[in-house]
């Protein structure tokens, strides 16, 4: 649970920036970066649908729901599918409700924290991608900068290498809208080879979303894991 839990939380952690007029400076991705950085940091909230795909030795599963954001911190996760899973933040308590397992992994976010299965805890929040791009070097993938991947917009594609082998995934590559600077895809990889895309659509930076979306009801029957993405080495 432990590893499942970190991985997916890596890549939820990243894939969203924020919206704002172009500066380009198409030589440099420390620039593209600040702009990822500063640009989330002036999010007040969002919702959005999200695809995740994983590929793990040519098996492929998919999940899908939709998504909440709101300031500071606070994350909720709605599956369709798998159907009832979970994940949920007031910003100081994160859930992860597995329907399947009927298990919730509770983690308390202000406890130290060493996780071996990747470094967001926060996830969509500054801090988490703060930690994300102090935590891989990063880089262009290729010379031209942006460009077209398939659709009308244009990306900037920057490589993702983990500084410290300390497992979840150790590389990563992100499409970053060369207009609005969302980062609107993450594909990363970790030391298996298993391959996870999440995807965002249908972003909205205007729906009013209440405080009480991001409490968390627990079913009377689930059992509890306490700090699972907490190690204690």
């Amino acid at each position: 649970m432990k590893v499942w839990i970190g991985s997916l939380l890596l890549v939820l952690g990243v894939s969203l920036g924020a919206q704002t007029s172009p500066a380009h400076n198409w030589h440099s991705p420390s620039e593209v970066v600040k702009k990822i950085k500063k640009n989330f940091s002036d999010i007040n909230s969002y919702s959005a649908d999200f695809l995740i795909k994983t590929e793990d030795n040519k098996k492929e599963k998919q999940m899908r729901g939709k998504c909440f954001y709101k300031r500071p911190g606070k994350i909720r996760y709605n599956f369709a599918e798998p159907e009832g899973d979970e994940i949920v933040s007031d910003g100081k308590t994160l859930h992860i409700f597995i329907k399947r397992l009927g298990a919730v992994g509770k983690q308390d976010l202000t406890l130290d924290r060493k996780n071996t299965s990747g470094p967001i805890f926060t996830t969509n929040s500054p801090d988490g991608l703060n930690r994300l791009f102090r935590k891989y070097h990063y880089k262009f993938d290729t010379i031209e900068q942006p460009r077209s991947m398939g659709d009308t917009a244009k990306y900037f594609v920057l490589d993702l290498d983990q500084r410290e082998k300390i497992g979840g995934f150790e590389k990563m590559k992100l499409f970053v809208d060369s207009e609005s600077y969302l980062i609107k895809k993450a594909v990363a990889t970790d030391g298996r080879g298993k391959v996870t895309t999440i995807s965002f659509s249908n972003i909205n930076f205007s729906e009013e979303i209440q405080d009480g979306v991001f409490n968390f009801h627990m079913s009377g029957n689930a059992k509890i894991v306490n700090n699972p993405l907490v190690s204690e080495n």
